[in-house]
This record gives structure tokens, C-alpha cells and sequence, in this order.
């Protein structure tokens, strides 16, 4: 429920929405990015980084052995209110 969430806040706020497939998937760059702990699951990863929101949706994929099924959504041009939607960790609300 969580993720579905965020895919719908990360949609009204961004301001580009780039849509990855296949294999192109493996070439998304994740290093400036951090697992979103709040969307956690089997399926999906989400990361959160300077501007943008990445899925990474593999879970039906994996499950049909459907590699054309591997999608990636980036949501860019967020501001503070679009990467958080007002919810921080403990690290932010402490300034670390």
C-alpha cells in the first residue's frame, strides 16, 4: 500500500517522469540514491535521491519469467515536499 502511495504523490509533484524497461533497467545509476525504507517490499525497491525518486519494479518479472516485464519509473525535478511528502527518518528530523 505504501509503494502505491508513493507512486501517486511522486507523480503530482515530479517534473519529468522517465519510463525504463528491459535491460535498460540494470543501466539506472543508484549510487547517489538510498533504499525509501518506508516502501520495503519483495516486488518493487524504491531509492530516494537529491531530486528524484526511482522504482524499480522486477517482482512480476522475476515471478513470470518475463524479463520484458522489468520496469523502472524516475520521477525527477521533486523539491523537499516531493522526495518527503512531510515524513523523515529520525536521521533528517535530527539535521544528519
Amino acid at each position: 500500500m505504501e509503494s502505491v502511495a508513493l507512486a501517486h504523490h511522486a507523480s503530482m509533484w515530479a517534473k519529468q517522469i522517465t519510463r525504463v524497461t528491459r535491460d535498460e533497467v540494470d543501466a539506472v545509476a543508484l549510487d547517489a540514491f538510498e533504499p525509501v525504507r518506508e516502501v520495503m517490499e519483495l516486488a518493487d525497491t524504491w531509492w530516494r535521491g537529491g531530486d528524484s525518486v526511482v522504482a524499480i519494479y522486477t517482482g512480476e518479472a522475476e515471478r513470470l519469467s518475463a524479463p520484458a516485464c522489468r520496469t523502472a519509473l524516475i520521477y525527477s525535478g521533486l523539491d523537499e515536499w516531493g522526495l518527503y511528502g512531510g515524513v523523515m527518518d529520525g536521521d533528517r528530523q535530527r539535521g544528519l
